[in-house]
């Protein structure tokens, strides 16, 4: 029996690195400890959204690397954005965060739901290996 080599989650995105930054968050705290935050984009300030759903479950956000950077080492990507990654054989999970006009209460709760589906994306993946 062959095993695969593992590994880490790159977690990337084209919009400045906050959706990545939720999964990367979110992977760590399921025991992927070497997930790395990514994204193609020039690297932004987060939305305060992120980082405060993030410590609402306890969780530190990531620093945020260029997508090139991430994968000098080899990386198995997560693309968290709608439309294809630029990566081969990256998964996909479309997702977006609310616009900066959105109101408050629209912006977090949309954080929420994104990092929840991040999270049972990878418990289900957990529990299919």
């Amino acid at each position: 029996m062959t095993t695969k080599p593992h590994r880490p989650l790159c977690f990337a995105d084209a919009t400045g690195g906050a959706l990545a930054a939720l999964g990367a968050a979110v992977a760590r705290a399921l025991g992927h400890t070497d997930a790395v935050a990514a994204t193609s984009g020039e690297v932004s300030p987060l939305p305060a959204e992120v980082p405060a759903v993030l410590a609402e479950i306890g969780l530190e956000t990531p620093s945020i690397l260029k997508l090139d950077e991430a994968l000098v080492n080899p990386h198995a990507v997560v693309w968290l954005a709608e439309g294809a990654a630029p990566v081969a054989d990256a998964r996909t999970l479309a997702c977006k965060l609310s616009p900066a006009d959105a109101g408050e209460l629209e912006r977090m709760a949309t954080a929420r739901i994104v990092r929840d589906r991040i999270e049972r994306m990878l418990e289900l993946e957990q529990a299919a290996s």
